[in-house]
């Protein structure tokens, strides 16, 4: 039979071809056929493979299945009540269709301690020891969990050593049983391998390989809510604006290759062509504003330097608040260190931090505006000083000028009055007055004239009155 009654509950077997219909959300799929892989018990969910070329995957409830050539839905498990199994897969004549499943001996234990290796996407992880949660056949991954860093991946088998407990003797051969017997043990060791797949409303844990973006989005994008993505653009609308850490939601002391990360996951959330929130855009391009801010080497030493003021503040209040703690002391001894490093571990210093830094920003950001304003004032009055100077020079310049005209008019004016108001006064005769005779100039000859007289009064002679002389 291709399918079985326990109780109220009806399940099918992996392999069963079915029908969808009833979806609301995917009406596309409605009356398609696809074929049963297992009932996940933590979704309450059939996960089927369709039938059609691109052989997609879905996880529907059982009131959206029916078998094939029935009309009769197949009834929803109990959300409570008694634990639901997986039926056992028939030992004569097994469906042709039903996929492959991990041999069972060879899968690890839950709580197997195991390292990682061989790793090329995350080699940050090789040499980590992990503890195995579980196989989950429809990814052909173990579940682990690394230890010290409380990260959840999935890896391949190859990937993954046993370091701490020895490989478990093979089980001595169990005696033979009844059929039913065996097939409950089969049904229990199917359920411990399927049993684990990824929870409904939990985001895909990290996959060890990733081929390209493409691959990447799709399986980030896959298990992603609206509400999820509407709750992380609200966050980012509400950070801090001056603290670029805060929009990127990772450590004041994160490295470069850390906030890249950061800031792949943040923007695969609200990238508006996924996301559908109104303001998934102004979201996006805080969280690229944020990572060009701290990309800028001046800055993001100006923000840690802030930053780190905050922390040295935060911690010295921690000192001075727990200097005369008993309980502290005794808990670790009087080791202050070991004190101190679990503090920087705790949710209660990140609080801190983050509200004393927020206090040290928005304080240099204070005084920063306040000198931009008073230099910005400083340079109105120097500006308007030397413009009111300039008019005051002009001025006098103009006045100086005009007085020089009008003093240079008045001057020509006032001496041609003067010339022309100058009359010569006429001479008055004086009866009986003597009037003196009017002296000539001796005239001597030329050559008198020229050579003089000598000392005892007689004439020099010429050269030439000498020569004949002689």
């Amino acid at each position: 039979r291709a399918w079985q009654r326990r109780g109220e509950m009806v399940l099918l077997e992996a392999g069963t071809a079915v029908t969808v219909n009833g979806l609301k959300a995917r009406p596309d799929l409605n009356g398609k056929t696809a074929k049963i892989v297992a009932y996940v018990h933590e979704r309450e969910r059939y996960h089927l493979t369709m039938d059609d070329g691109e052989q997609e995957e879905l996880y529907l409830k059982p009131s959206n299945v029916e078998l094939s050539g029935r009309d009769e839905p197949v009834a929803d498990a109990q959300a409570s009540g008694a634990p639901v199994e997986t039926p056992a897969a028939p030992t004569e004549e097994p469906t042709a269709a039903a996929p492959p499943e991990p041999t069972v001996p060879a899968l690890m234990d839950p709580g197997t301690v195991v390292e990682v290796s061989g790793l090329k996407a995350r080699p940050d992880l090789n040499g980590k020891h992990g503890t195995v949660v579980a196989y989950a056949a429809d990814r052909q991954r173990y579940h682990v969990n690394i230890i010290g860093t409380e990260e959840e991946t999935y890896l391949r088998p190859a990937n993954i050593t046993i370091v701490t407990k020895p490989a478990p003797a093979p089980a001595p051969e169990p005696a033979p049983v009844p059929e039913e017997g065996a097939a409950e043990r089969d049904a229990i060791l199917r359920e411990a391998s399927n049993g684990v797949a990824a929870a409904a409303s939990a985001p895909t844990p990290p996959i060890e390989e990733l081929k390209d973006d493409e691959t990447l989005l799709k399986e980030f994008f896959a298990d992603v809510s609206d509400a999820s993505r509407n709750a992380e653009v609200e966050r980012i609308l509400a950070c801090f604006k001056l603290n670029p850490y805060e929009h990127l939601n990772v450590r004041f002391d994160a490295g470069e290759e850390t906030i890249k990360r950061a800031f792949r996951k943040v923007s695969l959330l609200v990238h508006p062509d996924k996301c559908k929130h109104p303001s998934a855009k102004a979201a996006f391009d805080a969280i690229g504003q944020a990572q060009t801010l701290l990309g800028k080497e001046e800055v993001k030493r100006e923000l840690d330097f802030n930053l780190t003021r905050a922390k040295e503040s935060v911690i010295k209040a921690w000192r001075k608040e727990t200097r005369n703690d008993v309980v502290l002391r005794v808990r670790y001894n009087g080791d202050r260190d070991a004190q101190l490093a679990d503090f920087l571990e705790s949710d209660e210093f990140q609080e801190r931090w983050k509200l004393e830094g927020r206090k040290n920003i928005v304080d240099l950001e204070w005084r920063r505006r306040k000198l931009t304003l008073r230099i910005a004032a400083e340079e109105e009055r120097v500006e308007k000083e030397e413009k009111e100077e300039a008019a005051e020079r002009k001025k006098q310049s103009k006045a100086q000028k005009n007085w020089d005209e009008e003093k240079a008019r008045e001057g020509r004016v006032g001496g041609w009055r003067d010339f022309t108001s100058k009359k010569k006064a006429k001479r008055q005769k004086v009866a009986g007055e003597f009037k003196a005779p009017t002296l000539k100039k001796e005239t001597r000859a030329k050559e008198e004239e020229y050579h003089g007289l000598d000392k005892n009064g007689n004439r020099v002679l010429r050269p030439d009155e000498v020569t004949k002389a002689w």
